[in-house]
């Protein structure tokens, strides 16, 4: 019941959107703060349920009887210390039940690998609980930043009303506030895109963390186990390899003579039993998250920056055919802007949405500069004006002088501003 009451506390911190929230992130992103968290919290809480699998540790030492030492000294020496395996004594799958009663047990002999000490056992607990926090953060960075703006814009618009007076109204302040910070989301936008890139961050250092953490076996922990399990032939698990459930201790005291005496124990950890499981999943959940999270967030940046491929999604969430009025907003804004009202869409009831979409597509036609032309056509009369110009013999002819030189052919003829600007006689003029 213990159990049960904790799961649920941890649970309640990161449950699903209730009716009163808002939705200021996408689903990918969830996965890490709510599935994520919520699997590293859980294993966590179990992983210290001794009720469930006895004692963590129990030791046997036949000589340390003979010498006065109880078994809670062994077992508390023990768990402290650590335990080790040889990994010269990992028998064949042959060999295994008979030359080798269990993997990594067995008399050490000079010229051997050194033992292979297992201290991670005390501090799984306290592992997953540090990584399941870890993959909270960006979420908790993200509200900071994000600080309650779109829940201010939509609580009222969220649920479907039948006042259309009072919808239009408000929905017509949404617009003017909308309309009046276009082109300031930019920020707003970098900053989701750091919190969504802290994401692949966390899940990539937390498989590193976890291999470190495994002394270098988490790596290829899922795949050894994959093949194991489609081998029938297989007899030596790669998880009491990773896991061991049966190891060497070795507790130290003086004898009689004032020599340092080596006594050998054996400790079955029965925690490991649950251990293998859980970094099992966790090994296929990680590997999973981490080729979701990278392709997804290439995919969406790649999205967001091809504007012919903004009208799709406040057409789906509107849920109507008609294009007209969403192109009108997303024709010419920039990527926070879009994003933005991608976060309003995903919070305003289907009604609401419809209208604001309508509203800020009328406001948007509003603003919309006049188009510009390289050559603005003439008027008519203007037209009229340089026909008549163009007639033959419409203008008149200036009388030459005697013994002036006649017009070169290629000469140039003076403009109607240079006529203007000199006026001949009258005695010029023929008549």
């Amino acid at each position: 019941m213990a159990i049960t009451a904790l799961l649920g506390d941890a649970a309640a911190v990161i449950r699903k959107k209730q009716p009163g929230q808002v939705l200021i992130d996408n689903k990918v992103f969830q996965l890490h703060y709510r599935v994520t968290t919520f699997l590293f919290l859980s294993f966590s809480i179990l992983s210290t349920a001794n009720s469930l699998l006895g004692d963590p540790m129990n030791c046997a030492c036949a000589d340390c009887a003979k010498s006065g030492i109880t078994k809670e000294i062994i077992n508390t020496h023990c768990w402290i210390t650590g335990t080790f395996t040889l990994p010269s004594k990992q028998p064949d799958n042959d060999r295994l039940g008979i030359s080798k009663a269990f993997p990594g047990l067995g008399t050490p002999n000079r010229g051997e690998l050194p033992a292979k000490y297992h201290l991670y056992y005390q501090w799984v607990p306290f592992a997953l609980f540090i990584q399941g926090i870890m993959f909270y953060m960006p979420h908790w960075m993200w509200e900071l930043n994000e600080d309650g703006r779109v829940f201010t814009l939509v609580r009222e618009l969220r649920l479907p009303t039948m006042d259309k007076e009072a919808l239009k109204k408000k929905v017509g302040d949404l617009t003017r506030y909308v309309t009046e910070t276009l082109g300031s989301y930019d920020g707003y936008y970098l900053r989701f895109v750091i919190c969504d890139a802290l994401n692949i961050v966390n899940v990539i250092f937390n498989i590193v963390f976890t291999n470190r953490f495994l002394n270098g076996e988490f790596y290829s922990y899922g795949s050894r186990c994959w093949e194991y399990f489609n081998n029938v032939n297989a007899t030596v698990s790669p998880m009491s390899e990773t896991f061991p459930k049966l190891t060497k201790c070795t507790f130290q005291k003086f004898g009689v003579s004032g020599t340092v005496q080596k006594l050998d124990a054996i400790c079955v950890l029965a925690l490991n039993i649950f251990n293998e499981k859980v970094y099992l999943v966790l090994w296929f959940w990680l590997l999973t998250l981490a080729i979701i999270t990278i392709s997804v967030f290439l995919f969406r940046s790649a999205f967001l920056l091809m504007k012919r491929f903004r009208p799709g999604m406040f057409q789906r969430r509107a849920l109507t055919p008609h294009t007209t009025d969403i192109e009108d907003v997303v024709r010419n804004i920039s990527v926070g802007d879009y994003f933005f009202l991608g976060l309003l869409a995903k919070n305003l009831d289907i009604t609401a949405l419809r209208l604001f979409l309508s509203q800020l597509a009328r406001v948007s036609r509003k603003r919309r500069p006049p188009p510009t032309h390289r050559e603005r056509r003439p008027s008519r009369a203007g037209e009229e004006s340089i026909a008549m110009l163009a007639r033959p013999g419409a203008l008149p002819t200036l009388a030459e002088p005697s013994g002036s030189p006649a017009p070169h052919p290629r000469s140039r003829p003076s403009s109607p501003r240079a006529h203007h600007a000199r006026p001949a006689s009258p005695a010029r003029l023929r008549v």
